[in-house]
């Protein structure tokens, strides 16, 4: 059973902790498994961007509120990019806000809570509040630094609605996996789904399975990571996996930034690699050729090159290792379209 959570720091910039490293991920598909919809990976709007802080996550219950964003002359501009303004789906409001700082040439946008109450504001956002007075903004007084961060990953390890992936054996529950829930841009709280709903579905599955009853209909199937021959990790090569994700296949995509990466990672895949930024790499790889793939945008996923969804692109994305090649290499796995 895998539950190992999401792929945030494939990115420079990501609200997950440190251990979501998709590993789960680069697990299951040199297992063999079928991975899923790699390419949907949702951007936080609001994280707050300060120096020597994490990147903690705004709610975006705090633009429901009525909180307003700013550009750096203190201007609201959001009316400028939807009808919605604030509101907007949070696909729309991360764009948004990178087009903001692009044409600004600042590196945050500003969110603005100062109309509200303070009082109200502290009861209603408790963990805010002392979180950001801690590290000496006041959210009923400051304007808070923010910008889009990666949070959660859409694809996954392809299961069924019991949790089962394509190997007998080998189940998966929660983020790592690939439910179908989501579709290409999740709802805030779609992710208790993944976790209770199918966490306890996957669980189920496996005991029946592996009942004592002796009627096993499963075989046990081998998942490792790259474990290399010991290689000491060398932190450049991580840093330079989430540079180069972040800048080329983050929030604003093309196919001249994404095959550029693509051969970027052919230089590190041969390379050596120990085991942790082996899996980053594998990571990567697969949710760049699925950003690749997919000629069109849809919910997370956007092309500048192809910015309107089509409906022929109404597929779910489907890789798996290719065990039939000698050699692999980023090129020769297996690719295709799914329902």
């Amino acid at each position: 059973m895998l539950a190992t959570g999401g792929a945030g720091q494939l990115f420079l910039h990501t609200t997950n902790p440190d251990v979501a490293t998709g590993d789960g991920f680069a697990m299951s598909y040199s297992a063999g498994a079928e991975m899923a919809d790699m390419e949907f990976v949702q951007f936080h709007p609001t994280a707050l961007n300060l120096a020597g802080a994490p990147r903690f996550l705004l709610s975006e219950a705090m633009r429901g509120e009525g909180g307003i964003l700013r550009n750096g002359d203190g201007e609201r501009f959001m009316s400028r990019y939807h009808e919605r303004g604030e509101l907007a789906p949070r696909d729309i409001v991360s764009r948004s806000i990178v087009a903001e700082m692009n044409r600004s040439g600042i590196g945050s946008v500003y969110l603005d809570m100062t109309a509200l109450e303070s009082s109200y504001l502290k009861e209603r956002f408790p963990k805010i509040y002392s979180t950001c007075l801690h590290y000496g903004l006041d959210i009923t007084k400051d304007l808070l630094p923010v910008s889009p961060a990666a949070h959660y990953c859409m694809g996954g390890i392809r299961t069924d609605l019991s949790g089962r992936t394509s190997l007998p054996g080998l189940y998966a529950a929660g983020e790592v996996a690939c439910t179908g829930v989501h579709g290409a841009n999740r709802l805030a709280s779609n992710s208790l789904l993944e976790g209770l709903v199918f966490g306890a579905r996957a669980g189920g599955a496996a005991a029946l399975d592996w009942s004592a009853d002796g009627k096993n209909t499963s075989e046990r199937v081998a998942v490792s990571g790259n474990q290399g021959n010991a290689v000491a990790e060398d932190p450049r090569v991580s840093t330079e996996i989430r540079r180069l994700m972040w800048e080329n296949v983050g929030i604003l995509r093309n196919g001249t930034g994404l095959r550029s990466t693509l051969i970027d990672f052919e230089r590190l895949l041969n390379g050596r690699l120990g085991p942790k930024s082996g899996n980053l790499l594998s990571a990567a790889i697969l949710v760049t050729r699925a950003a690749l793939w997919r000629e069109e945008s849809r919910g997370a996923h956007f092309r500048t090159d192809f910015p309107d969804t089509m409906e022929q692109w109404r597929v779910h994305s489907i890789i798996q290792l290719d065990r039939t090649q000698v050699g692999q290499s980023i090129q020769l796995d297996s690719m295709t379209a799914g329902n």
